[in-house]
């Protein structure tokens, strides 16, 4: 099966971009966790280093409610190399301003906020562009590699960039990762990336066609549905994701909270592996609901025991689930949007994804310092009443704050399951697949 996968034009133009990607995203993931040492190690300012987590979240969704009309009305090909050079031209920056001392908090949150727009833009251009490469029936595949660069990157670029940052600096590692930056362009310069066919109404104002990708979700119950899935998820997810570093650390030690990042992240990379191999759920809508609620069973048993191994375990199944959630997730949205319409659906869909993102990181703080921590305070009525359940003290408040956020991960997700329009999608999806089929034989 997989030799005649690979004879596949698309496949192998798919497989070339992905290995451009997968390189890309480690040169990067060194420079971030190098540039986020450099910037607290510079200021020593907690604050100021969010500041600049801000600044990787927020140009983003400025950027992606304009930009889905110029994926579907340009060339993607040239997209995608733009956005890479941007990155490139942006990672040089960084290596000169620091060879030449000039580095400042300022200008490194104009740098992030360039590599974040850039990023973010390629996103939905190639999530749009791999619909018309992979074969339907293997866009689950082509999803499980998608992760598995993700998690690679997520894992393995703290364990480089903590070695080279003590022989090549900061300046190196600029360096090292503008190669990056242009390998993934020249893969993508010799790959064969096919044309979107003319968007319909491709002829209106730019700005007329802007609302086209949220009317285009919001008619129908079903994307909204799963669109809602993947926001409420994200966000709790984001929410658990910012608080699991305090909680695990107000009992244990940076080593053990080390092991347990790890071991999660190889539980990334067995989804993702996983999904490669098995192309995902064969109704993936219905799929989006249940890795959705096993996740969030995860996070909520994460805060129910202060065990270094059951939350490691914890970690492994929520990130295991989390390419296959995605990938099911994205097989939906390919299949059933025309090509011709997913730059500005995919757009659409991003922002109000990533939105959760700088929300989760408002509220947590205040969600646990100032409301469920003292609320878990020893003798408090609410300790008096769960602390059985989850502990009392120090850290009791946050791990509230992870039952509650799994519990209505499992909730959103299970209400969408049985939402009767999400899960005719999949039969949507299979028409399509099957008109798509007979066109290409014929």
């Amino acid at each position: 099966m997989i030799p005649a996968l690979l004879r596949d034009r698309g496949v192998r133009a798919f497989l070339l971009v992905w290995i451009g990607q997968l390189v890309s995203l480690l040169g990067s993931g060194v420079t971030a966790f190098a540039l986020g040492v450099w910037i607290f190690q510079s200021t020593a300012s907690t604050t100021q280093y969010a500041l600049v987590v801000f600044c990787a979240t927020v140009p983003p969704l400025a950027i992606l409610p304009v930009a889905g009309p110029l994926i579907d009305r340009r060339n993607r090909k040239r997209i995608l190399i733009g956005c890479d050079l941007a990155g490139m031209a942006a990672t040089a920056a960084v290596g000169l301003l620091a060879h030449a001392g000039a580095l400042t908090l300022a200008r490194a949150c104009a740098i992030v906020a360039v590599m974040a727009s850039a990023s973010a833009l390629q996103w939905p251009t190639w999530s749009a562009t791999v619909t018309l490469l992979v074969p339907s029936e293997h866009l689950g595949r082509a999803g499980g590699l998608t992760q598995i660069a993700l998690a690679m990157s997520q894992i393995l670029s703290p364990a480089l960039a903590g070695a080279l940052i003590s022989f090549v600096g900061l300046v190196g590692i600029a360096a090292i990762d503008g190669a990056t930056f242009l390998f993934s362009a020249l893969t993508l310069a010799a790959a064969a990336l096919p044309v979107a066919a003319a968007a319909p109404g491709a002829r209106r104002s730019y700005w007329r066609d802007l609302p086209l990708g949220w009317s285009y979700v919001f008619s129908r119950p079903g994307l909204a549905a799963l669109l809602l899935i993947f926001s409420t998820v994200g966000f709790f997810s984001e929410l658990a994701s910012i608080l699991f570093t305090p909680l695990v650390l107000s009992f244990t030690t940076p080593a053990a909270l080390g092991s347990i990042l790890a071991i999660g992240g190889l539980g990334m990379i067995g989804g993702g592996a996983v999904m490669s191999v098995w192309g995902g759920p064969r109704r993936p809508a219905l799929g989006t609901a249940v890795f959705g609620a096993l996740g969030g069973v995860a996070v909520a048993a994460a805060g129910v025991t202060v065990s270094v191994p059951l939350l490691a375990a914890a970690a492994a199944a929520f990130f295991f689930c989390q390419p296959v959630l995605s990938g099911s997730g994205q097989v939906v949205w390919q299949r059933t949007i025309p090509a011709e319409l997913q730059g500005r659906v995919f757009a659409a869909r991003a922002t109000l994804t990533m939105a959760g993102g700088p929300l989760a990181a408002l509220v947590a703080g205040p969600l646990a310092d100032r409301l469920f921590e003292p609320a878990m305070a020893a003798g408090s009525p609410l300790s008096r009443m769960i602390g059985t359940l989850v502990g009392v003290g120090p850290g009791r408040g946050i791990a509230v704050i992870l039952v509650v956020a799994g519990t209505l991960c499992v909730l959103a997700a299970t209400a969408a399951g049985f939402y009767g329009p999400l899960r005719r999608l999949d039969e949507a999806a299979d028409l399509r697949h099957a008109v798509a089929a007979a066109a290409a034989q014929s």
